[in-house]
């Protein structure tokens, strides 16, 4: 009937702009809530992510003096004991240029990964936009951990050894973050686009002009939808 039909259009409609928001039971504050702590998570990733890359001292080389023991992806301690960029024609393996390469490029994957999380939150939903972003947050996590290829460079085959030190553990919180970001983007449900807000109300309206029929039978046996 007529009045279904206009049932199933509000119910469309509104469902566009919430999402999947109502299958955990979870309210449009919540909801909220939980995206704000994955952006704050994303943002942290990205920080540790830059420190990483600027560090001085992603790793201690025992190949070294004790004064050149800080190596970092694309700065070291020169013979002073002062951090500098290095050299252009630094004899760098094919380990050392694939951490800095990916450690480059993954806050650069996050930070894609923000804006179209930002671009949901703010404005409307995505087509597909967890599969999208959490690909997003794979590729990050990939390429942040592929920064510890260092440890299979120049600095670490003389048999001196290497051990962790600052950069490193940027790169592993920054990892992390990023790896609590995606769950809180699986797991959490997604809360109403901004821009949708005047629209849900609406689309609430219409829903509370009609009311759900409820099928009794006639005087012959017959089933007929009447309004509550």
């Amino acid at each position: 009937t007529s009045l279904d039909k206009q049932r199933t259009t509000s119910f469309l409609y509104q469902n566009n702009c919430t999402g999947n928001m109502g299958c955990c039971g979870c309210g449009n504050k919540c909801a909220l809530w939980s995206r704000i702590f994955l952006f704050l998570f994303l943002a942290g990733g990205i920080a540790l992510s830059i420190m990483c890359i600027w560090s001085c001292s992603f790793l201690d080389s025992g190949f070294l003096d004790r004064q050149q023991q800080g190596i970092g992806l694309y700065r070291s301690y020169n013979e002073e004991g002062t951090c500098v960029v290095y050299p252009d024609d630094f004899p760098f393996t094919n380990s050392d240029q694939t951490a800095r390469i990916c450690g480059l490029i993954a806050p650069i994957i996050a930070a894609g990964a923000g804006l179209l999380g930002l671009i949901q939150f703010l404005f409307c939903n995505i087509c597909c936009d967890r599969c999208i972003i959490s690909c997003f947050f794979t590729c990050a996590q990939i390429a942040q951990a592929l920064t510890f290829f260092m440890f299979n460079g120049t600095f670490c085959t003389a048999g001196l050894g290497c051990k962790l030190s600052y950069g490193s553990y940027y790169s592993i919180g920054a990892w992390g973050a990023y790896f609590v970001a995606s769950v809180l983007l699986c797991f959490s449900p997604k809360p109403d686009p901004l821009c949708c807000n005047k629209k849900d109300a609406e689309a609430e309206r219409m829903q509370e002009e009609y009311t759900t029929p409820v099928i009794e039978p006639d005087e012959d046996g017959l089933h007929q939808a009447v309004p509550e």
